[in-house]
């Protein structure tokens, strides 16, 4: 019996066909698109499932496609966003315009799998919603200092820019840097923005 249903959506045929392969192995009901204008096409005949969306599209962007599933009611239908060009900005845009998380080109199986599961989690009854303020817990085994120098990265700034607001070396920067990445078992700055979007520690 399928794991549950996911709906493609790229315009890469090459990474389209490679995400399909990927979800049928991992036990999944696939159905893909190659554009969000075909998806919304079929959006009617469709059953509700966890979209898997690009970020940059030629008319139809991935944060449009979350925009317009609110619009049409379908709000509630989890989405997690990859990108071949992720960066800070870009990751928090996505959390803002309601994605359940944001996934960094190439993609490993077994984090993409685990990113659907935890997406459809989520959006079950009683489940943190990505408005809620649910914490990452490896965000919680961060120091104060380290807080501090991870909430500067994720807007943006440079190694150089981050110690001059916090009154330090850029090589101590470096070496925060490397820490929060380590405790986090995060592969960068912009995957660290998708759990900061959901907590109230970060936000400003």
């Amino acid at each position: 019996m399928p794991r549950g249903r996911v709906i493609v959506i790229d315009d890469d045929p090459a990474v389209l066909a490679s995400l399909e392969a990927m979800l049928a192995v991992a036990g999944f009901e696939v159905v893909v698109f190659r554009s969000p204008r075909a998806f919304f096409a079929a959006l009617d005949a469709l059953a509700p499932g966890c979209v898997v969306t690009d970020v940059r599209m030629p008319e139809i962007s991935g944060l449009a496609v979350v925009e317009r599933l609110r619009a049409s009611g379908r709000g509630g239908w989890p989405v997690v966003m990859i990108s071949g060009h992720a960066d800070v900005p870009m990751a928090v845009d996505a959390m803002k315009a309601g994605a359940s998380t944001f996934l960094e080109k190439p993609i490993a199986p077994p984090a993409l799998v685990e990113a659907i599961t935890a997406a459809v989690a989520a959006r079950a009854p009683g489940g943190a919603g990505p408005g809620d303020d649910d914490e990452d817990p490896r965000l919680r085994t961060l120091s104060r200092r380290e807080s501090e120098v991870l909430a500067h990265l994720v807007k943006g700034a440079s190694s150089k820019a981050a110690a001059q607001l916090l009154g330090i070396s850029p090589r101590t920067i470096d070496v925060f840097r490397a820490n929060i990445l380590r405790k986090t078992g995060a592969p960068n700055i912009a995957a660290l923005a998708t759990l900061m979007a959901r907590s109230s520690r970060f936000r400003t």
